[in-house]
């Protein structure tokens, strides 16, 4: 299983491109909305902050652990936020994908869902994993939803499993897809793309 690129992977709306350095400054910029934190187990208020998060991001990709992308608009080709497929596992062919924070301008837009399909395709078909999985913040219930519509399967929630800064306990809320599901899985984003969005 190869854990590293250099390509950038198309779609229809956005680019993900390769996480560079010089990505960190226009990344810092939009992530700095607080609405994009609120329901995060991560508390960021500042510029600083948001530039460890990339840095470790980076940091991960140079130890193979992490492949960090930068979300690029096609129309516009200003970068509108980030996302990432880290916890690596090679012997069992398990990644998961997440750290997506994006631009509130492009919250409920086919964004985040194109992300989902291209990342997916991605690691089904390129990387050949039989398992992809996703943790969201138990309070994030906007996310959950998200990632219910593109068909991954609830499979638990380990409770009281992060502490915020500010003392706040979230569980966290286990999804997975797998290999086998992927073809129906898809099917779906293709339907989503094509029709939710138009």
């Amino acid at each position: 299983m190869q854990t590293s690129t250099n390509g950038t992977l198309e779609g229809k709306s956005i680019h993900l491109v390769p996480m560079e350095d010089s990505h960190k400054t226009e990344i810092s910029n939009v992530l700095m909305s607080p609405e994009i934190w609120e329901f995060t187990w991560r508390t960021i208020t500042t510029i600083e902050e948001i530039d460890q998060v990339l840095t470790n991001a980076l940091d991960n990709k140079s130890k193979g652990s992490q492949i960090p992308f930068t979300i690029v608009e096609r129309a516009s080709g200003r970068i509108i936020g980030t996302t990432r497929i880290g916890d690596i596992d090679l012997i069992n062919r398990n990644v998961e994908i997440g750290w997506t924070w994006l631009s509130p301008d492009f919250w409920r837009t086919s964004v985040n869902t194109e992300c989902k399909y291209l990342l997916l395709k991605y690691c089904f078909e390129e990387l050949k994993v039989i398992r992809v999985q996703f943790s969201v913040s138990g309070q994030n219930l906007r996310s959950q939803r998200a990632v219910e519509r593109i068909g991954a399967k609830k499979e638990g929630v380990f409770r009281n499993h992060r502490i915020k800064s500010d003392g706040s306990i979230h569980d966290n809320v286990f999804y997975s897809i797998i290999d086998s599901e992927w073809p129906n899985v898809k099917e779906n984003l293709h339907y989503l793309l094509a029709n939710k969005y138009s």
